[in-house]
């Protein structure tokens, strides 16, 4: 395989590292691999599209720069983005799964896109992967704070509450502040009827809202 091959605009020295990124943990012989390769991709994206938009964007607070985050790094966007680059064509799955279903799940592209992430590394230096990355998402970088700012995770949670439970209001309630005045730390819990949805910590009681919101649309179906 080749950047032909996968459209990902990178050449490997060590083809061996694709191949393990590329092989679905339900393949036994490259099971372990694949998991490691994961957990690794996924903490580089989410460290390089932080510290980018920390750095590019001193003007949004906490709870906003979270929203962003995750926006980009979301299982939805990953599934999308490797589907991009072809991925699903190139993916190795069992004889099983094939049998059965016939296709990539969005999880199993999801999977991947963090295990090619790490192979990306593996092969190269942290230099040459974040470069990969953000050029990856360039697109998705250039319209994050505007996306961001026409979203309203607590508006949304919102209208799935009215909708899904006639009409009942999100409460936030206010769990724990720490810290001096001038570095105070909240973190904020929303409910719903006393059931927990969501929780979250920020600078700011504003952005920890935010925050619990965006915990509690991770949990539910919208």
């Amino acid at each position: 395989m080749n950047k032909k091959d996968l459209d990902i605009n990178y050449r490997f020295k060590d083809p061996s590292l694709l191949e393990r990124a590329l092989s679905q943990t339900i393949i036994s012989k490259y099971a372990h691999d694949n998991q490691r390769f994961e957990f690794l991709g996924d903490s580089l994206l989410s460290w390089c599209i932080s510290e980018y938009l920390f750095e590019n964007h001193p003007e949004v607070d906490e709870g906003q720069l979270n929203q962003m985050k995750s926006s980009i790094v979301s299982g939805k966007r990953l599934s999308q983005k490797a589907f991009e680059l072809k991925i699903n064509d190139h993916l190795k799955m069992s004889e099983a799964h094939l049998k059965n279903f016939g296709h990539a799940s969005d999880s199993m592209l999801e999977d991947c896109f963090e295990a090619l992430v790490a192979a990306i590394l593996l092969d190269s230096n942290y230099t040459v992967a974040k470069e990969w990355i953000l050029n990856t998402f360039k697109n998705e970088l250039k319209t994050v704070l505007a996306d961001s700012e026409s979203e309203n995770p607590k508006g949304k949670l919102q209208e799935w509450s009215q909708d899904q439970h006639a009409g009942v209001l999100p409460d936030y309630k206010l769990i724990a502040s720490k810290g001096p005045a001038h570095e105070k730390v909240y973190t904020v819990s929303v409910f719903l009827s006393d059931q927990e949805l969501g929780t979250g910590t920020a600078s700011s009681i504003k952005g920890a809202e935010i925050n619990a919101a965006i915990d509690a649309l991770k949990h539910i179906q919208i």
